[in-house]
């Protein structure tokens, strides 16, 4: 089959081989990962260490962990995502994600969390949409773990909503988007009973300012979660993510 119709690089156009997917290892190799960062809020640095942000306030979830730094391509790639559910390149993307996982908790020696929750979208959001892509991440990451690491992770959907509708945050600056976030999270009592006591993972595509990731998780401990971690394929750089 791979004879007759050879795959070809989707960002290079060159011919892939056997072992690999979309995208062939030249082309992964020149993707902007993310090697040095924040300790906390992953944002690029030059050095792992507290970025300034962190230091004067530090995020209300754990930790972030992201694989890449949100510049071209990955950009492309995610906004691709955005607009079709079924994007080649998210599953190859997503097993690298897993990797940076599974490195980022055994290099702290803690457990993974015990459940998983895709970053909501507010209901006009989905219907316009008419998929949520951090649940497309979330499923993946569920699968590459059960089959390659025969571990179970739990995906909810029902636990937390998005009750507030506002502009694209791509579109605000950061105090902006920190207001229009702002009680943007529902956790239902019902639920709650639930996340008591219980370490949470939050799915996104890409954190920009981590004004979204800290109204969550704010809205999660609240409901009586122990900690949220933050999992995500891009991360801003700090000069675009202050904007």
């Amino acid at each position: 089959m791979h004879h007759l119709l050879p795959g070809r690089c989707t960002m290079c156009c060159g011919s892939l081989i056997k072992q690999e997917k979309c995208i062939c290892q030249s082309c992964i190799k020149e993707l902007p990962w993310l090697t040095t960062q924040c300790q906390r809020c992953s944002v690029p640095l030059t050095a792992d260490a507290l970025c300034a942000n962190c230091q004067l306030e530090l995020p209300t979830y754990r930790r972030c962990i992201a694989v890449f730094s949100y510049q071209a391509p990955i950009d492309t790639i995610i906004l691709h995502l955005k607009n079709d559910p079924y994007a080649a390149e998210i599953k190859q993307l997503t097993e690298h994600l897993v990797e940076r996982i599974i490195l980022s908790y055994h290099q702290t020696h803690t457990p993974y969390p015990q459940l998983v929750i895709p970053m909501p979208l507010h209901w006009k959001k989905m219907t316009q949409r008419g998929f949520n892509q951090s649940h497309i991440i979330s499923r993946l990451l569920a699968d590459h773990f059960l089959l390659e690491h025969k571990t179970a992770i739990s995906i909810r959907t029902d636990l937390c909503q998005r009750v507030t509708h506002n502009p694209a945050q791509h579109t605000l600056d950061k105090i902006q988007r920190s207001k229009s976030i702002k009680n943007a999270f529902a956790v239902t009592a019902q639920a709650a009973t639930t996340l008591k006591g219980l370490s949470i993972a939050v799915v996104d595509d890409v954190v920009t300012t981590g004004a979204t990731a800290n109204a969550i998780s704010g809205a999660l401990l609240n409901a009586g979660a122990n900690q949220v971690d933050i999992w995500c394929l891009a991360r801003t750089s700090w000069n675009t993510s202050s904007q």
